[in-house]
């Protein structure tokens, strides 16, 4: 294995180690510790951003970093949901910013970059998925953002708001990734389903919390991201059968 592929494979590692074990410590401590309970739909939300939406990609490119196009792919989308609602909130997060600077790192190592959208067919009901999600969670994103920009609560000094906001963004990103091209980006689709549905039941739980969708949404949501995880089991399959 060359030098390119060895760091490639270093700095996915330790990404994916490091946000998976923030993840697993931000849901612990924020049961354990009292002074968590206001925080308590914003733990489970910034973990699933660090184990749903950011480690699997990463534990791919570690794994093989010579395939490296497609993981890359779907890091970028996440990245590209970062700076947008960073943008919007007028704030550098700095647990965030350091994560797309090293995905950048990773395109850079990066042996090739071709296949970017793979031969294959698209599929309209994940992307009209996609759309849906995306009618409803930009507003919310924005609304986040916004209040990233103009609160001085503790929820802004923990860089809460902007983090709902990308975690909110990221998924319509990733959905229509899996839509455009189901077969070569069936994780991307898996992870907007699981996403989804961890940010409606997050809701339902803790409804009363800062952060939280409606309760007629977070249904919604928990029943989009089931519809979303069957339709992209179905037509990942089946793009795969047709390639």
């Amino acid at each position: 294995m060359s030098g390119r592929l060895r760091a490639m494979r270093f700095i996915a590692a330790g990404m994916a180690v490091g946000g998976i074990g923030f993840g697993l410590f931000t849901i612990v401590f924020g049961l354990l510790n009292p002074a968590q309970e206001p925080h308590a739909f914003h733990n489970p939300i910034v973990a699933s951003l660090l184990i749903v939406l950011s480690a699997p990609p990463l534990i791919a490119i570690a794994r093989d970093p010579a395939r490296a196009t497609r993981p890359l792919v779907m890091l970028t989308a996440i990245g590209v949901a970062a700076l947008a609602t960073m943008a919007i909130a007028l704030t550098l997060d700095p647990f965030t910013l350091p994560v797309v600077v090293l995905i950048g790192v990773l395109w850079a190592l990066a042996p090739s970059r071709s296949e970017v959208m793979p031969p294959g067919r698209a599929s309209l009901a994940l992307i009209a998925l996609s759309v849906l999600a995306a009618i409803v969670l930009v507003p919310y994103a924005v609304a986040q953002a916004d209040l990233q920009r103009t609160d001085v609560s503790e929820h802004a000094r923990f860089f809460h708001w902007v983090e709902m906001a990308f975690h909110a963004t990221a998924i319509p990103l990733l959905g229509l990734l899996a839509g455009l091209r189901p077969a070569a980006y069936w994780m991307a689709g898996w992870m907007t389903a699981i996403a989804l549905v961890v940010l409606g039941s997050a809701s339902l739980l803790f409804g009363a919390y800062a952060s939280a969708l409606p309760a007629a949404i977070a249904g919604g949501t928990v029943v989009g991201g089931l519809v979303f995880l069957g339709v992209t089991a179905l037509e990942s399959g089946r793009g795969a059968a047709n390639g």
